[in-house]
């Protein structure tokens, strides 16, 4: 904060100044939900799971992941286990991404070369090998925006490593760990067993409901989620908590930029709930939210100005932008 001279008088400051300030300070941790990678490398959030649905023969019309899956879950015989069904839904988006790249300017050679190692790669380095994502909006890409913070944590509850390609396009070497919710994932090796600190060069990124790269740490269905949620929730700050110390520590004392997430919404109940209302002191946050209408407007404002969240009613591009903007004064 700038020093305050003999005489002056206190200056009336924005919360949009007050977030700025903290992302000079490193104090702030950007939440970045499924919605935004998937709206920049399929085109859509919404047409992707709609086109889930096609793909499984949802029969309903809500067309929301947590529910197909959980309803495919239990109907399909050929889904014989949790891991089954993650793998069949990384597969599916590797596919619509493999129609993408064929329906772009990807050389036939790579596509050729890639089809014959299908299923020999993640889908992050499916992604990364086909060059998505491609950051085509250049400096109002907000994955970039965010990636260009001098920041040392950012959570997602996305899948993929989309956080991970703008921090590195951004000049950085980002970490990526996941939460391990559940005693399948024990044997994964943890980045703090070797004592590791995020900084602003080597941020981390926490994959809070899992990584293609593990497809049993994904919180897919409705089930998973509600797992998800009782597990984060039990033996906080002790041994077995699953959130690292310093995650925990990093949400307690820093604002939060929640950007990709629906109120109604899983990821963001399961986040909610698990995380940032059990916090002990609720700093001045922002939850980016498309304008709806006017009673549900009241609504969104009111639930979350409860816990120190300002609503920024817009969309990702315009916040990014603003904060942009604020930080350049």
């Amino acid at each position: 904060m700038p020093r305050i001279r003999t005489g002056q008088r206190k200056i009336a400051r924005t919360w949009q100044q007050t977030i700025a300030e903290r992302i000079r300070s490193g104090k702030v941790v950007p939440v970045i939900g499924n919605r935004i990678g998937n709206d920049l490398i399929f085109g859509g959030h919404d047409s992707l799971i709609a086109a889930y649905a096609r793909y499984t023969n949802y029969p309903l019309d809500d067309h929301n992941l947590a529910r197909i899956a959980q309803f495919i879950s239990v109907i399909d015989e050929n889904i014989t286990d949790p891991r089954v069904l993650k793998e069949d839904y990384i597969n599916f988006v590797k596919n619509k991404l493999f129609d993408r790249a064929e329906s772009g300017n990807i050389t036939p050679d790579i596509l050729a070369e890639l089809e014959e190692e299908f299923d020999d790669v993640t889908f992050s380095e499916f992604a990364e090998r086909l060059g998505y994502p491609r950051f085509e909006q250049g400096i109002d890409d907000p994955l970039l925006t965010l990636a260009g913070f001098p920041l040392p944590i950012y959570l997602t509850t996305c899948y993929h490593n989309f956080i991970e390609a703008a921090l590195r396009r951004a000049g950085k070497q980002p970490r990526t760990e996941i939460c391990h919710w559940h005693k399948g994932l024990e044997g994964i090796a943890s980045l703090f067993d070797d004592d590791y600190q995020p900084t602003e060069d080597e941020p981390l990124v926490y994959h809070l409901h899992g990584f293609d790269s593990y497809p049993g740490s994904l919180v897919l269905t409705e089930d998973d989620y509600m797992d998800f949620l009782v597990a984060i929730s039990q033996n906080i700050g002790r041994e077995a908590d699953p959130i690292p110390r310093r995650v925990r520590q990093a949400m307690a004392d820093s604002s939060l930029i929640l950007v990709g997430y629906g109120l109604r919404n899983w990821d963001f109940r399961s986040l909610f709930w698990g995380l940032i209302k059990p916090r002990p002191i609720q700093q001045t946050s922002v939850s980016v939210q498309l304008l709806p209408d006017d009673v549900e407007k009241h609504y969104l404002q009111t639930y979350l100005s409860e816990f120190e969240f300002k609503v920024f009613w817009g969309t990702i591009q315009e916040y990014t932008g603003t904060l942009r903007q604020a930080l350049a004064e």
